[in-house]
């Protein structure tokens, strides 16, 4: 889900409500295919952004221990830092990262909001909680988290975070039925990672579902430039080529 460039100066963000749904045919595509962007790897913290905190050690290496896959040690190392500072949203937003790691996305959420809550311009936070709704496919809660983002921080701000906010913004409405909505970011979205395939096969895939098929087509050839062997896509090549011969089948059964 997964992909992560901000928009530039040049590109001004409508502000994204929760929009009617089109009246445009659903796509077909359910949301257990979907293919889930996998959380960044964290960055280590800046010296500027940690200047009040005596031992930001402690964060490098908890860092450090999740580069290696180290998560149990991650955590303790977080929750020790979490301990000496429970006023710093850095503990608490590392504990929640490496919780997700870990699947334990319930936990990880509370850290995250609390993390966001001591630091309101944390951006890596407020986008992580919406990952984890977005992840369980609670698309109104999550849109409204992207939203929340697009609106409050300015496109230099978003940019640095390194997240494709835009991106998430689309996918949801996609799976609300907000079609034209969902075009909208996708555009947004594409302007910002043009070479990203996860991002061109849904993009693709929404303008099939609003019987854009010349568009989809630019897209998926687009897609194909970026990487040839792309499976999902293949696998959706498979799946179509399966009903049209279904349904040629059928019909030559009836003319006979």
């Amino acid at each position: 889900m997964s992909k992560k460039k901000k928009p530039s100066t040049k590109s001004k963000t409508k502000k994204a409500t929760t929009a009617k749904k089109t009246t445009a045919k659903k796509t077909t595509i359910t949301k257990k295919s979907t293919t889930k962007p996998k959380p960044a790897k964290p960055k280590k913290p800046k010296k500027e952004d940690v200047a009040e905190v005596v031992d930001d050690a402690l964060l490098i290496e908890g860092i450090s221990y999740i580069q290696d896959n180290k998560l149990e040690a991650a955590l303790e190392t977080f929750e020790v830092f979490a301990e000496k500072h429970p006023k710093s949203h850095f503990g608490w937003y590392y504990i929640g990262y490496t919780q997700l790691l870990q699947q334990k996305k319930k936990a990880a959420k509370k850290n995250f909001i609390k993390a966001g809550k001591l630091n309101k311009k944390s951006i890596p936070a407020i986008y992580y909680h919406g990952f984890i709704e977005f992840e369980e496919n609670n698309f109104e809660k999550a849109l409204m988290i992207f939203d929340g983002i697009m609106e409050k921080f300015n496109s230099d701000e978003i940019k640095e975070s390194d997240f494709n906010i835009p991106y998430f913004i689309a996918i949801c409405h996609h799976y609300l039925g907000n079609l034209q909505r969902a075009e909208e970011y996708f555009l947004f979205a594409y302007n910002i990672s043009p070479n990203d395939p996860v991002l061109l096969y849904y993009k693709g895939i929404n303008e099939l579902a609003m019987r854009n098929y010349d568009f989809a087509m630019d897209t998926f050839k687009n897609l194909l430039s970026v990487d040839l062997n792309n499976q999902t896509f293949w696998d959706l090549v498979k799946g179509y080529s399966y009903y049209y011969h279904q349904h040629e089948d059928k019909k030559q059964e009836d003319d006979e």
